[in-house]
């Protein structure tokens, strides 16, 4: 019976320790990521994003924060907690990438640091009702933990008003998470109207056309498409909870290419049956968008394609350590290129861009076949169902932390807010936004002459 009950403690123990290690992998992961982006892509400093990002998510498990310790290098950052360690490396044009080997010049990067400390002259609305909704998105709650680090708004075309929290200023790049899907979505849109690449194109056969092996796509259903996987209906068994094991954070952090996740996880239901949200989706997506490029550089190609053509400020576009763009959640840009994204899905819903027809931004921005309230990787207002004072044409990209990127056509009218906010509900968007919409979109006074 002794043994037994022996037997049964070194078994408990065991599998706690498993778990415990399954945990800590994917926090050191996700930190080590976060870190080596937040100081060599962000040129924030080390201490604000442990303390403004890393610790808070790691104490949402068991405490994890208290076993944490990080190193930054010249051109890299670790993070070790408990039994597991991770480190990733910065790379000039790509940013950090997990897992993988450094290869940076450290004199390079000196110099973009010092490039992008140039002071840059902030705009400041003389309208009182912009300028105090512009306050409630940046008043912290009694308990903190809203975090907002940076809120423009543009109106044709031009900056209406823009405010940053220190250390974060007009040159800061910011990651937009889940915003970059619905910029995976417009660099596919080039294709697409291209021929490049199409929305009924069957992915498996695409993928083994690519030389993708028969064993990692044996689970993939025939019938899977591109618009299925853009519009999250790919019927994929892909978890996105974000908790230890998942099948999101084994895809972000477990150091193998990301857009094989998902597809050797096959499928719950049948493609086109339901919208499940899901970055592996995305990630699948932009392993097509990447080969229809036919081997040139990611980046060259949407410096030439979008960048240059819209006067980005050198954005950053993360890859895997496959060199796969990660389509789901590594974007960095300032707030103010986050805008000129958000102005040119704007120009394209008007047909006013040569690059985005008017025919796909609308598309984009139109419900789904599975979701009244998302299009091709954009959210939208159906039925004012995220902001009631918006119009219902309303569309925008959304991504983790609180990031959101706002276009109400009609009003030509784009808002951006970035922030570090662990519950995503303490953003508040809905009345200060409602309150600016009303403001700028009031109708000028009528002015009579009485001496004509």
């Amino acid at each position: 019976m002794f043994r037994v009950l022996i037997c049964i403690v070194i078994f408990a123990a065991s599998a706690a320790l498993w778990l415990l290690h399954g945990a800590a992998k994917i926090g050191v992961g996700y930190s080590a990521k976060q870190l080596c982006s937040g100081v060599f892509v962000s040129h924030l400093p080390a201490d604000f994003l442990l303390e403004k990002d890393i610790i808070p998510r790691l104490k949402t498990v068991a405490g994890m924060d208290r076993f944490a310790k990080a190193h930054v290098g010249e051109t890299s950052a670790s993070v070790s907690i408990l039994t597991a360690t991770a480190t990733a490396s910065y790379r000039d044009r790509y940013g950090c990438t997990l897992h993988a080997e450094e290869t940076a010049n450290p004199e390079a990067l000196e110099q973009e640091r010092v490039e992008r400390s140039v002071a840059a002259e902030t705009v400041q609305s003389r309208n009182p009702v912009v300028e105090s909704a512009i306050d409630a998105l940046f008043e912290e709650l009694p308990g903190g933990g809203r975090n907002t680090l940076a809120v423009l708004i543009m109106q044709g075309g031009e900056i209406v008003s823009e405010r940053y929290a220190a250390p974060v200023g007009p040159r800061t790049r910011l990651q937009g998470w889940s915003m970059n899907k619905s910029l995976m979505a417009s660099l596919v849109g080039i294709q697409v109207e291209r021929g490049a690449i199409d929305l009924s194109m069957p992915v498996k056969e695409r993928l083994l056309a690519l030389g993708t092996p028969e064993a990692a796509v044996s689970k993939v259903d025939d019938a899977l498409t591109l618009e299925h996987l853009i519009t999250m209906a790919s019927g994929l068994d892909f978890d996105e909870r974000y908790l230890p094991g998942d099948d999101v954070t084994e895809m972000l952090y477990g150091g193998v290419p990301m857009w094989q996740v998902p597809l050797a996880q096959g499928h719950r239901v049948a493609p086109g049956q339901e919208f499940v949200y899901s970055s592996g989706d995305t990630n699948v997506v932009s392993y097509l968008w990447q080969a229809s490029l036919e081997g040139e550089a990611y980046a060259d190609w949407i410096d030439r394609e979008v960048n240059q053509r819209l006067g980005l400020d050198n954005p950053l576009l993360e890859p895997d350590i496959s060199g796969v763009q990660v389509g789901s959640s590594f974007a960095y840009l300032t707030a103010r290129d986050w805008a000129k994204y958000g102005q040119w899905w704007l120009d394209a819903w008007h047909g006013r861009d040569a690059g985005l027809s008017s025919g796909w931004q609308q598309l984009a921005a139109a419900p789904s076949a599975t979701a009244d309230f998302y299009g091709l990787s954009f959210w939208l207002n159906t039925h004012f169902r995220d902001y009631p004072g918006l119009p219902e044409n309303t569309f925008h990209a959304g991504g983790n932390s609180g990031q959101f990127v706002i276009v109400a056509p009609e009003a030509e009218l784009v808002i951006v807010r970035l922030g570090l906010t662990l519950d995503e509900s303490a953003v508040a968007l809905a009345e200060p936004l409602a309150d600016i919409y009303a403001e700028l979109t009031k109708p000028e006074p009528l002015t009579i002459n009485i001496n004509q």
